[in-house]
């Protein structure tokens, strides 16, 4: 029985010492994520960095970006270092067919290669994140195999075949992304063109004047706030003083009199009744507008769902995991391990919901990549609050005080109902108008937005902004004539 636990023990000795020889020999493979390899995620990295061509410095847009990652991430692919290599070196052979068929898009001087749209920057210092170098290349440079990923609803194309890998050829499915990207005007045709730079947002007019919103400092700067506030004191001074005047002149009528004779100074106070109820119509009028502006605002701009919807749509989400990958690949290459357990493109996806919607909040110590807009929605919703909590409420307490005293002024109350379906109409045209403006003139199709997540969450946010304002306005619209057909019947029953 010994004799056959010692053999037993030197047979189990034997495998487990073939076992540590053969994973000592096999070269280190890393598997990222999605079926990426590290050769794979290296080719991914290179591709999203920047290439240099007759003098200007160029990068690949996301939704390519994602077709590159979707193809590579397919079941039947699983390329070597050399095909890698052999792919990465046609790619910085032939910039100069990516530029033609469209796939990379000019992004100024080489200092720009360091922008936040670059995968080597997808998290911010301050958020305790370990991103380390980048991955730019020049077109004439030796690529590395670093790393990258990153996922698309895209089906990866058949023809390609993974011995001979063209990274624009699998580039160019077409996707509903890149349908959408077609309508981005040229940058030197733009009105304006909007640019997520070094964790700003920063908007350049055709006059060069820049603009930079910051996700930290106020985007609304006080003198605009103060002029909102202004205007709300000014029109509820006007009401306010018109309603002292008709409580003095005892023109005021809460109750009414059971005898229909006309009391001393009736034409003195029909006068008055006259003036003050369309200076009142006109602040009335003012302040809706105000509040369906704000209402609308709120609406399509501050809802989390909404949000959340959006940067699904526009790719974001994936284009962040190839950022995140990236990262983990140069940590790959520079250490030639990984730090910690790398996430799955599920497991990513519900973090950087869970943080985005953290941020949505208000919550400011979140760990969220760099190229998320949630910290600037965030700011934009601080600064619309700061307007709101002042001259919001000044406008709709001059609505309500408008409306009663306009009703209440006399004893024929289907006059002030009258006047207050003219200000709610008044009101309604306005903002049908600019519906209409954005609507069919569309000015949002002449901004130049990059990257191109950026650009499609705009116009996404944009068109439901349109929609929302729509319905608003049908909503006054419909307010406006209800208020006249209740007039219409008050009137009658007052005629019979």
């Amino acid at each position: 029985m010994f004799g056959i636990n010692k053999r037993n023990k030197v047979k189990y000795i034997i495998i487990l010492g073939i076992m540590v020889l053969s994973c000592v020999m096999i070269p280190n493979k890393v598997v990222f994520a999605g079926d990426i390899n590290s050769n794979e995620a290296g080719l991914i990295a290179a591709a999203s960095g920047t290439f240099e061509y007759d003098g200007k410095t160029y990068r690949a847009g996301s939704a390519y970006i994602n077709s590159l990652t979707a193809y590579l991430s397919g079941d039947d692919v699983d390329l070597t270092a050399e095909q890698c290599q052999s792919a990465m070196s046609q790619m910085y052979g032939s910039v100069a067919e990516g530029v033609e068929r469209g796939y990379l898009y000019e992004v100024g001087g080489e200092q720009q290669s360091s922008d936040s749209s670059s995968p080597s920057s997808a998290y911010s210092d301050d958020e305790g994140d370990d991103a380390s170098g980048k991955t730019d290349k020049k077109a004439d440079e030796k690529p590395d195999s670093t790393s990258n990923n990153n996922s698309d609803t895209l089906d990866s194309d058949p023809k390609t075949s993974s011995e001979d890998l063209n990274v624009w050829d699998s580039m160019s499915n077409q996707t509903e992304a890149k349908n959408k990207l077609q309508n981005r005007p040229e940058q030197e045709d733009a009105n304006a063109s909007v640019k997520l730079e070094d964790g700003d947002i920063v908007v350049t007019t055709k006059d060069n004047e820049t603009i930079s919103l910051s996700k930290k400092e106020q985007l609304i700067p006080d003198k605009v706030i103060y002029l909102i506030d202004m205007i709300a004191v000014i029109v509820l001074a006007v009401t306010l003083i018109c309603a002292v005047i008709l409580l003095m002149t005892k023109c005021m009528v809460f109750i009414k009199p059971k005898s229909r004779r006309a009391r001393p100074g009736h034409t003195r106070r029909r006068k008055i009744r006259r003036y003050t109820r369309n200076i009142m119509t006109i602040t009335t009028a003012i302040s809706f507008i105000v509040i369906f502006l704000m209402a609308g605002l709120y609406i399509s701009v501050f809802n989390k769902n909404t949000i959340m919807q959006n940067m699904q749509s526009s790719g974001y989400f994936r284009y962040a995991y190839s950022e995140y990958i990236s990262e983990k690949a140069q940590e790959f290459k520079d250490t030639n391990s990984i730090l910690g357990e790398i996430l799955s493109y599920d497991d990513f996806l519900f973090n950087v919901k869970q943080n985005s919607i953290k941020i949505l909040d208000g919550e400011t110590d979140v760990r969220i990549p760099e190229s998320n807009v949630s910290p600037y929605i965030t700011n934009v919703k601080k600064s619309y609050m700061k307007a709101f909590s002042i001259g919001g409420i000044l406008f709709i307490i001059n609505a309500i005080i408008g409306i009663i005293f306009m009703i209440f002024m006399d004893q024929k109350r289907e006059r002030g109902v009258k006047h207050t379906a003219f200000a709610d109409l008044i009101a309604s045209a306005l903002v049908v108008a600019v519906t209409i403006y954005m609507a069919f003139v569309k000015p949002y199709l002449h901004l130049y937005i990059e990257p191109d997540y950026l650009y499609l969450f705009i116009m996404e946010c944009i068109l439901w902004s349109v929609k929302v304002m729509t319905s608003i306005s049908a909503f006054a619209v419909v307010l406006a004539m209800l208020l006249i057909g209740i007039y219409n019947s008050m009137r009658n029953r007052s005629d019979s």
